[in-house]
């Protein structure tokens, strides 16, 4: 009887995993294909073989775009709940999220996943859940993790980002075909980093805030062209995922009618620089009502610059943000 029911647990997981590797097969034939940008970490596991592991914009949703019913859930929330991550097209053939809902959107594609404590997805701060959505993990050929860490660029160099490609199930379940590189990168550098500041001490007449240079480059092996307008209107400074507030921009330069943009041709390996002095009234924020730099910020407020883009034909299409760097110049 005893080895009766060891051969029928023995089948039993035999099956599960056979049902798993078919329905996997299945996702990789049938499902819609779409391309999601992340950044490769850890490049080895020694007990699973070479992998890279992913993290997605999509892993981090922000409390106020998740709907009523998760919101609400907010403070107890558990690991593992099943979430729904709505997704629009953000240009270069990419996705973003579009809103997490603890019930199945009605129209496709969207993801299916479930929430995760922030420490385990590596990421940091409040105001957000964590999800994660079976597609955190790479497996790449032996000995070629370390190799796609040094493609995608290091924190003081060129960043080219990866952008891999699933398929998606009509339940929301996604599997990895495989990925590509961005045709464009991007490189940000801190030309001027403001004196450092006694809290007690008058404000001093220097710039408060850093100054930077921001340089897209043709990452492809085709021609390439970007856009940027007036006071580098393509350019915008927005907070982290993870920051406690969101700092709107108080000028209103690049809002309403703007200038013409201008089109800039680049070949393969040609590059387009913007240096942007954070400390000018073009770059100032609001908070508590009133326009200031993001130097005079209490706390260590960190920030992004957003490259954003519309266009046809070889112009490149959509947005790419920086790493994150504080308001002392400092890059994450």
């Amino acid at each position: 009887m005893s080895r009766r029911w060891l051969l029928l647990a023995v089948a039993a997981q035999l099956l599960v995993l056979a049902w798993m590797a078919g329905e996997r097969e299945w996702i990789l034939r049938t499902g819609q294909r779409i391309y999601l940008r992340t950044a490769p970490i850890d490049p080895r596991d020694l007990f699973r073989g070479d992998f890279v592991r992913l993290q997605y914009e999509i892993n981090s949703v922000r409390g106020v775009d998740a709907d009523a019913a998760l919101s609400a859930r907010a403070a107890d929330r558990k690991r593992h709940e099943v979430v729904y991550t709505r997704l629009r097209p953000a240009g270069e053939g990419l996705y973003e999220a579009a809103g997490t809902s603890a019930t199945r959107p009605a129209e496709r594609p969207f993801l299916r996943g479930r929430t995760e404590d922030a420490g385990r997805m590596g990421w940091r701060g409040t105001g957000h859940f964590f999800v994660k959505y079976g597609i955190e993990q790479l497996f790449v050929e032996q000995g070629s993790g370390l190799a796609l860490e040094k493609r995608r660029g290091t924190r003081d160099a060129l960043q080219v980002p990866m952008e891999v490609e699933v398929a998606v199930a009509p339940s929301g379940t996604a599997v990895i075909r495989g990925y590509r590189w961005s045709r464009l990168g991007m490189k940000l550098e801190v030309l001027r980093r403001p004196a450092p500041r006694n809290r007690n001490a008058p404000t001093p007449d220097q710039p408060l805030s850093p100054k930077l240079r921001i340089t897209l480059a043709n990452a492809s092996d085709a021609p390439l062209s970007v856009v940027d307008a007036g006071e580098h209107c393509a350019f915008h400074l927005v907070p982290v995922e993870w920051a406690p507030q969101p700092y709107p921009p108080a000028s209103r330069a690049c809002s309403g009618e703007q200038p013409a943009p201008t089109t800039i041709a680049l070949a393969p390996g040609a590059t387009y620089s913007a240096e942007l002095d954070l400390s000018e009234p073009r770059w100032h924020v609001l908070a508590g009502g009133a326009p200031v730099e993001i130097g005079a910020l209490p706390g260590v407020a960190q920030f992004r610059i957003e490259y954003r883009a519309a266009g046809d034909g070889p112009v490149w299409r959509g947005r790419m943000a920086s790493q994150a760097f504080n308001a002392s110049g400092v890059i994450d």
